[in-house]
């Protein structure tokens, strides 16, 4: 079955319509240019994913208002999600129940012990398959390898290490803050589990990431930050998924600061067969 994924961080401080943190300068933007200021451009980030082909799963991240019912009302057949909360920040998941079945588990727990960052793990099973949905907000990219041993350790529990055999179909999403594009085909996520290596990977090497795949983040002129130079945000998958496609939908890349009002962050959508 060929379904389509979309990731997307909507930036926190554009829900609440407050200049604050990295976000600061976007939603200024919004302000300037909206009368309703960061409200309208997370009003125009939902309703532009209508446009796109049909999803049947999108992993949220910094999920700080009620987004999930708007895009349920949007999306009938994303009739299910789960949000993943650690303090004030919120993962979220929305999937398609004929599609992947009945929810048998689900857990949050935080990647990093400095800072609050979520990790929803969603296990379904789907007629004889179980599929694992991962939905990440990872640390800085300084701070991955702690990260990733946490869900090594959580992966290594009993209530999840049962479901995970040579068949199993695993879908890790969300944004790595990987700005060194060190997650690609080439250099696949690696995690340890029962004396084997879980390789998870996009189809992209880095040359074509660093070209195709820059989603982070919208800075204003002359910034500490570059404007939309980075990658990181991903839709992984282990061997027993083919992934056809992965990219920024280009109606989300209009030429120009201003055109680009949805979130700091882009969206990323992955064409893969179940």
């Amino acid at each position: 079955m060929i379904i389509n994924c979309l990731t997307y961080n909507i930036s926190w401080a554009t829900q609440i319509n407050k200049t604050l943190g990295s976000e600061s300068n976007f939603v200024e933007a919004c302000q300037k240019t909206y009368k309703k200021g960061g409200i309208k451009c997370n009003e125009d980030a939902i309703k532009k994913l209508k446009t796109l082909p049909k999803l049947d799963l999108i992993a949220l991240q910094e999920v700080n208002s009620d987004i999930e019912t708007k895009l349920m009302n949007q999306f009938p057949h994303l009739s299910k999600f789960k949000r993943g909360t650690v303090g004030l920040s919120n993962v979220s998941t929305l999937w398609n129940p004929d599609i992947f079945g009945k929810l048998i588990y689900n857990n949050t727990f935080n990647l990093y012990r400095k800072e609050e960052r979520p990790c929803l793990i969603l296990i379904f099973k789907s007629g004889n398959d179980f599929i694992v949905v991962i939905n990440v907000h990872m640390p800085w990219d300084t701070n991955h390898k702690k990260a990733f041993n946490k869900i090594r350790k959580e992966l290594e529990t009993k209530q999840i290490s049962k479901f995970i055999n040579e068949n199993t179909k695993i879908i890790m999403m969300g944004d790595f803050n990987d700005s060194n594009t060190t997650i690609h085909k080439n250099s696949p996520l690696t995690i340890k589990f029962r004396n084997k290596s879980l390789k998870l990977s996009h189809k992209k090497n880095k040359s074509q990431a660093r070209n195709t795949l820059k989603s982070c983040c919208w800075h204003k002129p002359k910034h500490k930050y570059k404007y939309f130079s980075d990658t990181g945000d991903y839709i992984l998958v282990n061997e027993n998924i083919k992934q056809y496609s992965i990219k920024i939908p280009n109606i989300y890349k209009k030429a120009g600061r201003f055109n680009r009002l949805y979130s700091d962050h882009m969206p990323v959508i992955a064409k893969i067969k179940l």
